[in-house]
């Protein structure tokens, strides 16, 4: 069985025995894969784009397990055609991810890059440093599902209102934490800060345009961990001034990223590079999982398998 593994930096590299890349995989480097005709299986993080056009260098693919929770880097209907089978991660880090929700959102409310600039010129003043306080704040959460609920938790210790919305309720959820479900509009109308959490498909590609953030509150705040595409990033640009500021993990086009980026150009803009889930302790539960779900596809089980 020839497995190869794309995207695997130094902190996942231990954990794996076979062949290697540092690169993501895609239909230009596809063609620098050692013996393409003979893989089985590779594993990919989001970095990777499988297209038909991708895939059909790889001949003898019979797996692809993902490294990820999403599946949207994979052609799933050429997969069906041909029969190979795709396995993804259900579930990892929905608490680190949670966590990153509010370091993301403490940086930016409590000037905290701002001032170390500050401290480092030698001005230890705090004339500058009037925070945002979340304390009694509106959080909505757009994608109450396992990153969701860790990002309820840790807001009603914040003391917030809390605003939920998604095509699934668990009410008994709903209970245990004070999390108030309602429809989008209204979460958009009432919230004081917007945390978007949710899957790419059809219904959530550009969910929050231009129409949708013009429903916010002046001065609200978005933060996104969930996929860059479910902004649209022209209207969000076209639409800045509306917010107070903007914490995003993941922005359309990842994979072009430049230093000319147009969302550089704004201070009320704070971007990491799709880190949220990146921990001492996901790293590990990824790897262990992305080798189980290799044993699984080899035992023909369908455990974590999506087509």
């Amino acid at each position: 069985m020839h497995i190869v593994h794309f995207e695997v930096d130094d902190t996942f590299a231990p954990h794996f025995r076979e062949t290697k890349y540092r690169w993501p995989v895609n239909q230009t480097t596809v063609r620098r894969i050692e013996n393409a005709a003979l893989v089985d299986v590779i594993t990919v993080k989001s970095g990777s784009s499988l297209t038909a056009v991708t895939l059909q260098h790889l001949p003898a693919l019979k797996g692809i397990m993902a490294r990820t929770v999403g599946v949207n880097n994979i052609d799933l209907d050429y997969c069906r055609q041909k029969q190979i089978a795709v396995y993804h991660i259900p579930d990892y880090g929905s608490f680190a991810i949670a966590e990153h929700v509010f370091a993301l959102i403490l940086a930016k409310a409590r000037k905290i890059i701002d001032l170390q600039v500050d401290i480092k010129q030698g001005k230890f003043q705090y004339v500058k440093g009037q925070g945002f306080s979340l304390q009694h704040k509106t959080i909505g959460i757009i994608g109450v599902g396992k990153i969701g609920k860790e990002v309820a938790k840790i807001a009603r210790g914040f003391q917030m209102r809390i605003l939920g919305f998604d095509v699934k309720r668990d009410r008994a959820f709903a209970l245990r934490t004070g999390l108030k479900y309602v429809d989008l509009d209204t979460l958009l109308a009432e919230a004081d800060l917007v945390c978007l959490n949710v899957n790419l498909n059809p219904d959530t590609l550009h969910l929050i345009n231009e129409a949708n953030i013009k429903k916010m509150k002046t001065g609200v705040v978005l933060i996104n961990v969930s996929r860059g595409e479910v902004i649209d990033t022209p209207a969000l640009v076209k639409q800045i001034h509306r917010f107070r500021f903007v914490g995003l993990d993941v922005i359309e086009g990842e994979t072009q990223f430049s230093k000319n980026n147009q969302l550089l150009k704004y201070d009320n803009i704070l971007i990491t590079p799709h880190v949220a889930f990146f921990t001492d302790r996901t790293t590990t539960e990824i790897a262990a999982i992305t080798n189980r779900n290799i044993q699984y596809f080899l035992d023909g089980k369908q455990t974590n398998r999506v087509v």
